[in-house]
């Protein structure tokens, strides 16, 4: 019999990494200035600090995961089947925590020293999956086996939260104040939201009674519990259509739209004019220090047909539920089945929103001369996941502290990050011209060797070209020890 706790699992955990479509996470290019258009999305002041005049970033993409929750049993990233995935076994919370981003055809443009404007467009997700503790083992086939395992757990808990958004973003930057030895910058990004994927799931304070019968065999009631499921309807007018094109268009139609918003400042400072005469700029500085409040708003999603709460189930086994929940095809069926084992069952048909992963950055980035940088960052978020009114998303950056040595041509990167997940992950990153290649944890090449798996870290890519630039960039003290 097919075991519907690893099913659910499976399911879920594939559908979040399927999804993949937003966070900022080029750890490599904390600090440089030669990230161009991907600056904005650490610190809204950073754009007018950048070495080229130009910047185009023709393709972004980056992906993020955390996860104890499954294991890929002797797998491989190029050798994998979901037959092989399974749950951690013991007595535990488990969680998975996955973001990416695309970025497609971004550009800046300084007008002058002291004005840049930049114009991006991304698509972003969010996912959050966490329970309460419980205990699974790999003998579990059925839920009969799962209430046996976890009959001594006061409450089964877990919750659900899916976000995905297209965001067009424009940004301008300007130095307020410059002398020879300081310049201060700030800097805002409006964003125009169009919310595409949204839903959430929640079950809380869930218990049951046990009993055994004369053939020695146990079957639990269900005495207490409360449920969601919600997700966003325009699923359900795309499903409608005909043609691929109709369904994008409908699907698009109906996405609500909203607005996001960033902010930050960015100070320079060059200790002494001894090396050269220059004033400070985004190349010869000594220190910089950004602060910034990022994804400052929400998407805002109608929830389809079939979307639910429930309070107090009947006393119904464990078996009639497994019955009932054996054939449902949609949130709709879901709903119905429900409907005779739930004392109240209501739908859901207001409007509900999903919080953009607000958070305070603060980066300090210090030029050690000679090409090499060494840059430090904290990400505080200002939500947890934990289900409200609002739902949130949030970053899994924490404490992040990056050595690089780069020039306009190469660079090499080592990014160390502590996440929110207390993992500490050690990174790396090459630049090779216009491209830019990085792992979020070096684990990654272990990904390709047959083994367990639980493919915790990720990745990016990111191509950057310079056009209209007919000279070099400004160097300065990057071709100069320091003193």
């Amino acid at each position: 019999m097919a075991n519907p706790v690893r099913s659910w699992f499976l399911s879920a955990s594939i559908y979040l990494i399927a999804t993949h479509a937003g966070a900022q996470s080029y750890h490599a290019f904390n600090g440089s200035s030669y990230a161009g258009v991907t600056a904005m999305y650490i610190n809204p002041a950073s754009t007018v600090n950048q070495a080229y005049r130009w910047d185009v970033t023709l393709f972004g993409l980056q992906a993020t995961l955390s996860n104890n929750a499954f294991v890929a049993k002797n797998s491989s990233l190029m050798q994998n089947s979901g037959g092989n995935i399974q749950l951690t076994n013991g007595l535990q919370s488990r969680y998975i925590h996955a973001n990416a981003d695309v970025n497609l055809l971004n550009a800046r443009y300084n007008i002058n020293s002291k004005n840049a404007v930049t114009f991006g467009f991304r698509l972003r997700t969010y996912n959050h999956i966490k329970t309460g503790p419980f205990n699974y083992s790999d003998t579990i086939h059925t839920l009969n086996d799962f209430l046996h395992a976890n009959n001594n757990v006061n409450f089964l808990n877990g919750n659900i939260t899916h976000a995905g958004w297209g965001e067009l973003n424009f940004n301008y930057s300007h130095v307020i104040f410059q002398s020879a030895l300081s310049s201060l910058s700030g800097g805002i990004t409006m964003s125009y939201i169009r919310s595409l994927s949204g839903g959430y799931s929640v079950f809380s304070h869930l218990n049951y009674s046990e009993t055994k019968d004369a053939t020695g065999k146990y079957s639990y009631n269900f005495n207490q519990a409360a449920i969601s499921a919600v997700y966003s309807d325009n699923y359900r007018i795309s499903a409608n259509s005909t043609g691929s094109s109709q369904n994008f268009q409908n699907f698009l139609s109906k996405a609500p739209s909203g607005f996001g918003l960033d902010i930050g400042a960015e100070y320079l400072i060059k200790n002494s004019l001894l090396s050269d005469d220059k004033e400070v700029d985004a190349t010869n500085y000594d220190w910089k220090i950004g602060v910034s409040i990022m994804d400052i708003g929400r998407n805002r999603f109608n929830p389809i047909d079939g979307s639910l709460t429930g309070l107090n189930p009947l006393g119904v086994s464990d078996s009639v539920i497994q019955k009932k929940m054996q054939h449902v095809q949609n949130l709709r069926d879901v709903r119905d089945s429900l409907s005779t084992i739930f004392n109240t069952l209501n739908p859901v048909a207001k409007r509900f929103y999903i919080s953009l992963p607000a958070r305070l950055i603060i980066n300090v980035d210090h030029n050690l001369g000679n090409h090499f940088f060494v840059n430090g960052e904290v990400s505080l978020n200002f939500y947890s996941t934990q289900p409200a009114a609002t739902l949130h998303t949030r970053e899994l950056n924490l404490l992040t502290l990056t050595p690089r040595w780069e020039t306009q041509a190469l660079g090499v990167y080592l990014p160390v990050q502590y996440n929110t997940q207390g993992q500490l992950w050690v990174g790396g990153a090459v630049k090779l011209g216009p491209l830019l290649l990085g792992v979020h944890n070096l684990d990654f090449v272990k990904w390709f060797k047959k083994g367990d798996q639980t493919y915790t870290g990720g990745g990016y890519i990111l191509l950057s070209i310079h056009p209209f630039n007919h000279r070099e960039p400004k160097i300065s003290e990057l071709d100069c020890p320091k003193n």
